[in-house]
Order: C-alpha cells, then sequence, then structure tokens
C-alpha cells in the first residue's frame, strides 16, 4: 500500500480537521505547519455558530451544517468541552417573506433530522424567548433550541490531538516560507529555519494568508479579506437575567459571551466591490483588538436601535478586527488547483466552523482515493476562474 505524504499549511479549524480526516487512513503520512499555536489567527476570532438553520448556508448544503454540528456534539460527549459548546438555542428573525422562506425551509429540515424546531409568529412568544427584542417590523422568527455557538480553538486542539493520536505531526511556531516545485509540480516545502520537506501534496489551509501561500505556488488563489468587526457589549444591568440565544439578522448577528453580549456584522452583507468591506490586506498587520472602523459602529447602533432596543443602552467592553476570506461567491475553495500537487482548503468566511468537517472529510478522500464528491465539484477552484 503506497504511502501518501501530505504537508497541510495552516492549523486552524480547517488545517486540523483536514489533518484528522487524513490520519483516519492508514496510508496517510501528515504533518502540519503551523506558524504560530493551534487554532490561532482567523479561527480564534470566530464566533463558532453552528446553527441548525439560517441564512449564512444556503439549503442546498444543509446537510454539511448538520454533518458540523452532529461531530461536534460528539466530540462533546467523548470529552465536555472539547468543543466548547454552549447550548443557548437560536432565533432567526424573518424580514421579509424570501428571508422567511429560507427560515421555514431550514426549521423543517432541523425537524426531518430529529431536532426540536419551530416558526414563530406570535410576537409575545418571541419576546419570552428575547425578551430585548422590537417585534413590531418582523413577520416571524425561527428557534431551535439544541444547538448554540461552539469554540473554534478547542476544536482546533481536539482534532490536533486526534490526529497525533494516529500518528500525525504538527509543527507550531513553524512558518513556510517556499514551496518546492519540480516541472511545474508542488513537490513540498520549505520552512523559515532552512528545513525542506518532501510530499505528495502540499494543502493550503491559511484561510486569509492564501494569497501569500498562493503567490509561493505561483497562482493567484482568488479570495478577498472582508473585515469582521465583532464588539462585545455589557447589556444595562450588568448580568442578563435569561438565556440570550444566537441571534441572526440579515445583516448581523450577536450571542452571549459570558455576561456580555458578542455581535458581528453578517458575512453576507458584505460588499466585495466596497474597499470599506473587503480588499486584500496582510493578516499579519491585524490587531489583536480594536482597529475596528466608525462606519461599523454608526451601523451597529443604528440596527440595534431598530431591532434590539433592550440593549442599545450597553457598554462597550471591547472590540476587535478580523479578517474573513471570502470567494466572490461566498462559498470555499476546495481541492485542486492549476498547479499540481498544491490543494486549497481556503475561503470558508464566516462558516468555517460550520463548513469543515465536511468539507475536509471530502478532501481528505480525493487525496487518497482520488474520488471527488459534489461538494469538491461545487467548490472547485475552476468555477472562480471561470466567472472571471
Amino acid at each position: 500500500m503506497k504511502i501518501r505524504k501530505i504537508g497541510i499549511i495552516g492549523g486552524g479549524v480547517a488545517g486540523t480537521a483536514l489533518g484528522y480526516y487524513l490520519s483516519l487512513y492508514e496510508n496517510a503520512e501528515i504533518t502540519i505547519f503551523e506558524k504560530d499555536r493551534i487554532g490561532c489567527g482567523s479561527t480564534a476570532k470566530s464566533a463558532g455558530t453552528v446553527c441548525l438553520f439560517d441564512d449564512s448556508l444556503s439549503n442546498r448544503y444543509w446537510d454539511v451544517r448538520l454533518y458540523g454540528f452532529e461531530t461536534y456534539r460528539k466530540m462533546e460527549e467523548e470529552e465536555k468541552g472539547s468543543a466548547g459548546f454552549d447550548q443557548t438555542g437560536t432565533l432567526v428573525v424573518a424580514t421579509n417573506e424570501e428571508v422567511e422562506q429560507v427560515i421555514r425551509t431550514g426549521i423543517a429540515l432541523a425537524k426531518a433530522a430529529g431536532y426540536q424546531g419551530e416558526y414563530i409568529t406570535d410576537k409575545a412568544r418571541i419576546q419570552q424567548i428575547l425578551p430585548d427584542i422590537d417585534t413590531e417590523h418582523i413577520l416571524g422568527a425561527g428557534y431551535t433550541k439544541d444547538d448554540g455557538y461552539f469554540d473554534g480553538t478547542m476544536i482546533s486542539n481536539t482534532y490536533a490531538r486526534k490526529l497525533k493520536e494516529n500518528g500525525g505531526k504538527i509543527l507550531t511556531m513553524t512558518k513556510v516560507i517556499e514551496l518546492l516545485k519540480e516541472n511545474g509540480k508542488v513537490i513540498g516545502l520549505k520552512t523559515e529555519d532552512g528545513t525542506s520537506y518532501a510530499f505528495d501534496y502540499v494543502v493550503d489551509c491559511t484561510g486569509p494568508w492564501s494569497r501569500i501561500t498562493g503567490n509561493m505556488a505561483g497562482i493567484d488563489v482568488p479570495v478577498w479579506h472582508t473585515k469582521a468587526e465583532a464588539f462585545f457589549l455589557s447589556p444595562p444591568g450588568k448580568k442578563l437575567d435569561y438565556v440570550f440565544p444566537v441571534l441572526k439578522y440579515p445583516a448581523f448577528y450577536a450571542l452571549r459571551a459570558g455576561d456580555n453580549i458578542f455581535i458581528c456584522k453578517s458575512h453576507l452583507s458584505m460588499d466585495l466591490n466596497n474597499p470599506m468591506h473587503a480588499g486584500n490586506w496582510n493578516p499579519d498587520e491585524i490587531p489583536a483588538t480594536g482597529g475596528t472602523d466608525e462606519y461599523f459602529i454608526e451601523f451597529l447602533f443604528e440596527q440595534l436601535e431598530t431591532t434590539v432596543p433592550g440593549i442599545l443602552d450597553s457598554g462597550l467592553v471591547s472590540s476587535w478586527l478580523s479578517y474573513r476570506a471570502e470567494t466572490k461567491d461566498f462559498l470555499p475553495i476546495l481541492g485542486e488547483t492549476p498547479v499540481e500537487g498544491y490543494l486549497v482548503a481556503s475561503g470558508y468566511g464566516g462558516n468555517g466552523i460550520i463548513e469543515a468537517p465536511a468539507a475536509s472529510r471530502d478532501l481528505a478522500k480525493y487525496i487518497m482515493t482520488g474520488e471527488k464528491t459534489p461538494l469538491l465539484e461545487d467548490w472547485a477552484f475552476m468555477r472562480l476562474v471561470e466567472r472571471a
């Protein structure tokens, strides 16, 4: 049985999930290279919402959502805290009939999988779930009580541990500075300390850094960076006296973070043609805290004033900026590229935690068997080249 050597660049949720799924194949020899720590970068700044329904991922890919959710629930069952699950439930608000239909479909799919879900038009009932909400200008809301949010760093470290138990290697604080090529094919990589490694495949799981890694391979990876500007608010009274669900509107989402509320602009509301929203910035220049723009603060409070006025008087505890790696159609890039030996699992945007398990499972299968799944065909690199 031929051994396949795979080098993975990036130790976030995309890289560690892929490493774990590859390690389930006996003839896979895996090494992950992470320039910092496992689960840092954009993974550490992910909200981790894996709701059973919402508009962040089309219902066409609902099975991807379900697989992610059930994967992390099983992690928690095996070892409490390994996925950082907080079961708060999810409330998704219908602001128009189109959104309402997406919600109703998602609720039906959740119930078909055996989970609790309901679409609510009784506004008094909606306010029982979220007392601070303004129901005057909404049609209704979908509600599932079995889901909530997870912790991307904990998930990444759990995948990393499982990978090492299966014989995989992880090199942290190890920066890749060059992809080695022969006759146009990527055959390995070189790290900052001058060490070279030979691989059958090198997989780019660097998210917002994919343009940098792609340049090493000699191609332009078609991802853009959107600003994930997030704020932690301290509600009036300092402490929530009810379970604040994951709250999703088309333009923003919010969730409980201890006694505070985390709130962020929806990635689907970002305009990739607006230089204020998107560009090709250097992710290494992101500050640990702060870095947010005034336009977003104004946007945020306008949204709160009309949707959740009960928390409008909240105090700002902290803020930070992260970059989401997005493609023009807001779906990932998964699989082979125009450069042989160089694969990509990037562009997950605001859905990395949701999509990583199913995407990594299918990409691992392709690497080890050569068989493509419908997911790899839908999320192929070449779809974006053909549209350009």
